[in-house]
């Protein structure tokens, strides 16, 4: 069974006039009787609505005009509620200054969405949250180290000093190494010929390497 429509219930003769009259002022454009009582889902029927514009049309309360086989009716203007060419340039103004705004809200609104979708693709809440754990460690295994520093106990290395170290370093380095293939190569040897019985433990002894093991 198709659901019952809702009956509309119908204004009075002065609600319905006065709905007319406010209609067409918030508005502010042609109607006729037939759209206005659409408009107003009914509440004021076709025919009312059509007698009651043609009293209003006659008394001034508003403009009509024909057009084509029906007539338009619309809210008679007030003179001085036109806006002043001063009213009109500060309007336009206030309304090129909220388009700026818009445009720059927009872009900051564009710019931050890309930032945050790069934070995302990167590093995660979590993730960034054990950074930044660890980086505050690390501050503090470092502040740590600065005290001593700070407190003038350390003296300072010159950089001659410095130099002088790293080059008796390397020296030494190449001598130690020289000196170990020196070893390998003595010991290759004599555990080629090594006598029966003879371990490479006593061996080693014998051949003065005691220190180097």
């Amino acid at each position: 069974m198709a659901p019952r429509k809702e009956k509309t219930e119908k204004a009075t003769a002065d609600q319905g006039t006065a709905m007319i009259i406010e209609y067409l002022k918030k508005q502010n454009r042609p109607y006729s009787a037939t759209d206005i009582s659409a408009n107003l889902h009914n509440k004021v029927t076709k025919t009312y609505a059509a007698k009651v514009l043609k009293e209003l049309h006659e008394s001034q309360v508003v403009a009509g005009k024909g057009a084509g086989k029906q007539w338009v009716y619309h809210a008679i203007q007030d003179p001085d509620d036109a806006m002043s060419l001063e009213d009109l340039a500060t309007m336009d103004k206030e309304i090129a200054d909220l388009r700026a705004t818009i445009a720059t809200a927009k872009a900051n609104e564009k710019l931050m969405r890309a930032n945050l979708v790069s934070v995302n693709a990167t590093l995660s809440t979590v993730e960034l949250r054990s950074s930044v754990s660890l980086l505050e460690l690390e501050k503090k295994e470092i502040i740590a180290r600065l005290g001593p520093l700070r407190s003038g106990n350390v003296k300072p290395v010159l950089p001659e000093e410095k130099e002088a170290v790293d080059k008796a370093w390397r020296e030494w380095s190449r001598k130690a190494s020289s000196r170990r293939k020196i070893c390998m190569e003595l010991w290759a040897i004599s555990t080629e010929e090594m006598e029966p019985g003879k371990t490479r433990k006593e061996l080693w002894e014998e051949l003065g390497l005691e220190g180097d093991e």
